[in-house]
């Protein structure tokens, strides 16, 4: 009867054992199923905030903003400006104030998902009214 017990306790260790390692794996599972999800989003996140300083940059510089803006693939809703790529979209916002000595030209460029805003990067430059 002792070794009847015996290798009942032995099935019973071996199953907690064989438990353990598979809630071990699922939980290994999951970890890295998050972190390759994070990691992807970083590398989006990554390549929308160059492309946002890209346009960000050539806006500064541009005499004509909506040719540049239509030159760079963007194209004019409403009051912005959207251009669309794989996993997200870049939108630029543009105003003008006009004051006595010149004019000061601002533009938004965001980083969009739907309606989710990853970030915004200010443009602004001053325009001299020509005597």
């Amino acid at each position: 009867m002792k070794s009847g017990s015996r290798s009942n306790a032995l099935l019973v260790e071996l199953l907690i054992v064989v438990m353990f390692f598979m809630l071990s794996s699922t939980v290994l599972l999951d970890l890295y199923a998050t972190s390759r999800n994070q990691s992807v989003r970083a590398g989006v996140l990554m390549i929308a905030m160059n492309e946002a300083q890209n346009v960000a940059d050539r806006l500064y510089s541009a005499e004509d903003v909506e040719k540049a803006l239509a030159d760079m693939g963007f194209e004019k809703q409403g009051d912005d400006w959207l251009r669309d790529s794989d996993s997200f979209g870049i939108k630029v916002s543009a105003s003008t104030e006009s004051t006595p000595a010149g004019t000061l030209l601002r533009q938004k460029v965001s980083a969009v998902e739907g309606d989710e805003t990853y970030f915004t990067l200010p443009v602004a430059r001053y325009q001299e009214v020509q005597p």
